[in-house]
């Protein structure tokens, strides 16, 4: 009883038109704020079933054919759902038509290919057994619906969105594809007769089709390349910015200790005209205390390195991060200082950030030349693989958008000067070692 009236009342058609009006509502939302997703599918559904039990009971009277032995036609299905669905989507979703007519034409496209899958089955229904068709014909059907929801899930992850003026004729383009294998698999299932040229017919959809398939898999290469160039171009922005920064802090602090180192001589002259020297012994006792303290620990000979260094390791102490340097370079290195900067930047940021959350952090700098290559080696404490928890190095941080670059800033100095650079794990401890070559 339930396999007559599922096929008599032709539910399975209905249940896949409800289902597609839910993902188009679910994909587009609606124009109006107040109408709801079950309204709209309810409405769109109500249509169709009107719209479709109207036509079998007109085609079934004015024929004198009797209701059991009567289906519907394929291609009033299939040419109902697409035109229903789409003056509902258009009156009552947002966005143009011409995307909802890509949806609709691949999900209905999907559906007629499953048929066309399915075929030896319906051929040889009068060869099987009542039962054991009724069977294997529920179950295709149910796994039509299982397919269905997966692939409404890939257009909802997936969405094509675009902020661009582009021609309509390629989003036509677009649709030729599942409307072609849409006709051609209405016309092979209308026509037996035609079933068992099936494989050329579908081979010559194909191969017509390739042309466009291939002009849209060129453009996604060229949408890749773009992408690529923008985030180089993104990232060297980022290192030249974080230079021009640490640049100016640099300067700023220069002047900012000649100010003091003057009045420091103007006062120690002064005591020495009156004579003070009690007053003079106790100021230089005070200023090698104190201020001796804030002179750079590491002196390279290149400014903006030593300020950089040793600004990031006065930042680790704030942190409670135990600092240990060993940095042996000539005073002039044949090396550009905008990229040795920008790599040593992002290494010491990204130790630092690491090491805030670890229990008694450390880092170790190595900062040496070894037969013509400048050797600089970050480590520091970790207390788990991130080269297997995280093998991208991506950001934990909230704000992707803003953060996570550093690595790739890194990776494209380094590779811009025909260096090496490498990520490992050893003996608890994360180290980024980067090789750059002296050139002279």
């Amino acid at each position: 009883m339930f396999y007559y009236i599922f096929r008599q009342t032709e539910l399975d058609g209905i249940i896949v038109f409800a289902f597609l009006s839910h993902v188009l509502f679910l994909l587009f939302k609606p124009k109006n704020n107040h109408l709801k997703v079950w309204h709209y599918v309810l409405l769109s559904t109500f249509t169709y079933a009107g719209i479709f039990f109207s036509f079998k009971a007109l085609h079934i009277f004015s024929n004198n054919l009797i209701l059991e032995n009567q289906s519907t036609p394929y291609w009033f299905y299939f040419l109902s759902t697409i035109v229903i669905e789409s003056i509902w989507a258009f009156f009552c979703l947002k966005n143009s038509l011409t995307y909802k007519l890509i949806y609709i034409s691949f999900y209905m496209s999907f559906i007629q290919l499953y048929k066309l899958v399915c075929s030896p089955l319906y051929v040889n229904e009068i060869y099987m057994q009542p039962d054991v068709y009724r069977f294997w014909d529920l179950l295709t059907t149910f796994l039509l619906f299982v397919l269905l929801f997966f692939f409404s899930v890939l257009f909802r992850k997936i969405k094509l969105t675009s902020t661009l003026q582009i021609a309509p004729k390629k989003y036509y383009l677009a649709t030729f594809f599942p409307i072609s294998m849409l006709f051609i698999s209405i016309l092979i299932t209308n026509n037996r007769k035609l079933l068992v040229y099936t494989g050329p017919i579908l081979a010559g959809c194909i191969a017509i089709n390739l042309p466009i398939i291939y002009y849209f898999f060129s453009q996604i290469i060229s949408a890749y390349e773009n992408r690529k160039r923008l985030d180089e171009a993104l990232t060297q922005e980022k290192a030249q910015l974080a230079r021009y920064r640490f640049s100016v802090e640099l300067q700023e602090q220069i002047k900012k200790e000649r100010h003091e180192l003057k009045n420091n001589y103007f006062f120690i002259q002064t005591l020495l005209k009156e004579k003070k020297y009690e007053r003079l012994d106790s100021y230089l006792e005070e200023v090698t205390g104190e201020k001796l303290a804030d002179i750079s620990e590491i002196q390279t000979g290149n400014m903006l390195m030593d300020y950089l260094l040793n600004k990031k390791v006065r930042e680790a102490k704030k942190f409670h991060i135990k600092t240990y340097t060993e940095v042996l370079v000539p005073n002039q290195m044949p090396v550009s200082e905008d990229t040795l900067c920008t790599i040593l930047l992002n290494l010491l940021d990204n130790a630092i950030d690491a090491s805030r959350n670890e229990e008694n952090p450390d880092i170790h700098i190595s900062i040496k030349c070894i037969q013509n290559y400048l050797i600089c080696k970050i480590s520091n404490k970790v207390s788990q693989n991130v080269m297997e928890t995280n093998p991208q190095f991506l950001t934990t941080k909230p704000d992707k958008s803003n953060h996570g670059l550093g690595i790739k800033i890194i990776k494209n100095s380094v590779k811009k000067c025909n260096g090496i650079l490498d990520f490992s794990i050893e003996k608890g401890y994360f180290k980024a070692s980067v090789m750059l070559p002296l050139t002279h």
